[in-house]
This record gives structure tokens, sequence and C-alpha cells, in this order.
């Protein structure tokens, strides 16, 4: 059975898209689409279609008299991100302290475990680490929509591909007192720590400009 265009530009785009997540088209890079297309076993304009819906999405960017290149997020669009990453993490946090068990709270302590009383951090692994520490709290708020808000922005894509701001020696210990501010249930002390905890790599990102 023949596969429509429009079949083969969703699995285009998300293919792409894993690419980008992955690291394996990397920011700034420019997306030569012969050679993409080729790799994806596809003709150019299913591809040119997922690139569109990427375009819309802001993962890939189109560059005047250089073609389409993965975005690199501004320093103005970054703080954006965080701006919205504040708001909503600080409400998904205080619901996920209520609905949170005490599988949840070793699974968030597991994460950081590793790296505990370590000198020589792994930066990479870390870095994994940082990120299903926030995804796990939106994911598991109890609040679906506000999930898929996070998805609909591609917030969490977005927010992997900035990296990590500060080093694990700085914001090791902040994790570990949210996770303590989980656990004890206090979701006042939790809101005010990751808010505390997402300001800092803000304002630190702020003095770039």
């Amino acid at each position: 059975m023949k596969i429509s265009n429009d079949e083969l530009s969703v699995k285009a785009y998300h293919k792409v898209k894993n690419m980008i997540v992955s690291g394996k088209l990397q920011l700034g890079q420019k997306i030569v689409q012969d050679k993409l297309a080729e790799k994806l076993g596809i003709s150019r304009t299913p591809l040119r279609s997922a690139l569109q819906m990427l375009e819309a999405e802001s993962l890939v960017e189109s560059l005047p008299r250089k073609g389409m290149a993965v975005k690199i997020f501004s320093n103005k669009e970054v703080l954006e991100i965080y701006d919205c990453r504040i708001a909503l993490e600080s409400m998904a946090v205080k619901t996920f302290v209520k609905v949170s068990v005490k599988s949840d709270i070793e699974k968030l302590y597991n994460l950081f475990k590793p790296f505990l009383g370590s000198k020589d951090i792994d930066v990479m692994k870390y870095k994994k680490a940082d990120s299903l520490f926030h995804e796990m709290i939106i994911k598991k708020s109890g609040n679906e929509f506000l999930y898929k808000l996070f998805n609909r922005g591609n917030l969490l894509i977005c927010i992997d591909l900035i990296g990590l701001v500060r080093s694990p020696q700085e914001t090791l210990s902040e994790h570990m007192d949210i996770i303590e501010a989980i656990e004890e249930k206090n979701s006042k002390l939790a809101e005010d720590l990751i808010k505390e905890h997402l300001e800092k790599s803000k304002k630190l990102i702020s003095r770039r400009f």
C-alpha cells in the first residue's frame, strides 16, 4: 500500500524532531535538504512539509540566503522561555506535592543519588537527571492540561536544548531541597524553592545582555 505524502511528512517530522532533540542535528546546523531527504529515504516534498511544521514550533528557522537551520535561541527568547517555565512549574510543583506518593519521591531522589558526594560530576549525565526531574514534576502534577501546554509549546524540548545554565555543583543542593519539601508535603516551600531555583538561572542569562 502506497504511503501518502501527508503520512511521509508526519513521519519525517517526528524523525527530524528526534534528531534535533538527540543532538544528531545540532543548534545552528544548516539543514541540507537533499542529503537529509536521502538519509530519511523520502523525497524533498514531504521533508519540506516536515520542516515547515518544525519551523512553526520554533525548532528550525529559515535564514536569508542560507536555507533552513536548527534554531539557536536568542537570550531574549531564553528569558521568555524561563518566564513561562517559572509560572508553569511553580503551579505544577504545588499540585505535585498533593498527589505525589512515596515511589515518586524515591524516583526523584534516585535521579541525583549518583552525584551526591561526588567531586567530579559528569555534566551530561547530570543534565539528563535535571531534565527528568523537571519533566516528572510537570507530568505527574495531576494537571493534564498543564502538561499539554508544555508539550504544545515544546517547552520541555526548548529547555533541554538550552541545556544547563548553572553548574551541577551549584544546583544539586537546590534539587535536594525541593525534593525534601515535596516529601514533607510542604507545597508553599516547594513552590518557593523551585521559583528561586529557576530565577537564579534566569538572572544569570539576563547578565549576558
